[in-house]
């Protein structure tokens, strides 16, 4: 009995100094083993920065051309300035120097594109100003009294360059103080100019999807207008927002434009039809 109790103890003792020693080699191992743990954060710091690129490839650049949307947070390396004296506007590019700047890309036959809209978004003119100096164009322009929005649309081949409005005051306005209008929708998108009529079919509303805007006209088939089939303009109602889309390749009149938010927006399609230039006005809600 003492033989097999003397037994057990010293069977005791070599489990608990086995586990002991163990413990101890399997401490300086794992130590040794850190390495593999920053693999793993590894994986979590590369899996961070694929994220960061699925944010960056989702983003979409607005515009179509060189034209489009002016961006929220982007900022403009190009100062346009718009003055009106009589029927005259003339508009001064300068670049971040304060020096004159005109080196610009020529786009759809044009070196400038000069939008104007009224505030009350009924009147609408596209004008091409000539450069009369460095940094310096100019064009007439028929405005009635009342206050504008004049969009500078160009394509600098170096400078970023965001379009946004500048304000234009014809004449004494006495109605600036009542602010911009506001939209209603519309349920006829049929317009009809000059004898033409022109059908707008869009294929959704929404931020989240690209819209396709097509148009069937009638009475003549669109000529080649400024290197296009025609031109498409949109703003908000607020005059903030502007895009200015040409049709998708094709022999069709059918275009594709971003909104960046939901609201009310009015576009005008130019179409050169028998040898003269209309736009065609439509209303458009953007939705979620």
């Amino acid at each position: 009995m003492k033989k097999w109790i003397g037994s057990a103890l010293i069977y005791l003792v070599l489990v608990i100094g086995g586990y002991a020693a163990y413990t101890f080699f399997a401490g300086g191992n794992g130590a040794q083993n850190d390495p593999d743990h920053g693999d793993h954060q590894n994986v979590d710091e590369e899996h961070g920065e694929h994220d960061a690129e699925d944010g960056h490839d989702g983003h979409e650049e607005s515009g179509d051309d060189g034209h489009g949307d002016h961006g929220g947070d982007a900022s403009s390396e190009v100062e346009a300035d718009v003055q009106l004296d009589g029927e005259e506007l003339t508009i001064t590019l300068t670049d971040p120097e304060g020096n004159p700047m005109d080196e610009l890309e020529v786009n759809h036959e044009k070196l400038m594109h000069l939008i104007v809209i009224s505030e009350d978004l009924e009147v609408f003119q596209h004008l091409h100003p000539e450069k009369v100096s460095e940094g310096v164009f100019k064009t007439s322009a028929d405005l009635e009294e009342g206050m504008y929005q004049a969009f500078v649309d160009i394509k600098p081949g170096k400078l970023k360059y965001v379009n946004e409005p500048h304000p234009v005051m014809a004449g004494e306005h006495a109605g600036h103080e009542e602010g911009h209008v506001h939209l209603e929708s519309e349920s006829s998108w049929t317009k009809e100019q000059g004898g033409f009529e022109v059908t707008l079919d869009v294929d959704n509303f929404s931020v989240k999807e690209n819209v396709v805007l097509s148009f069937e006209i009638e009475g003549a088939e669109p000529e080649n207008y400024l290197g296009a089939l025609g031109h498409v303009v949109v703003v908000d109602e607020g005059l903030d927002e502007f895009i200015h889309v040409h049709p998708r390749e094709g022999t069709q009149p059918v275009f594709e434009a971003h909104f960046s938010k939901p609201g009310m927006y009015k576009l005008w399609a130019e179409f050169k039809l028998n040898g003269e230039v209309y736009a065609f006005p439509y209303v458009l809600e953007i939705t979620e």
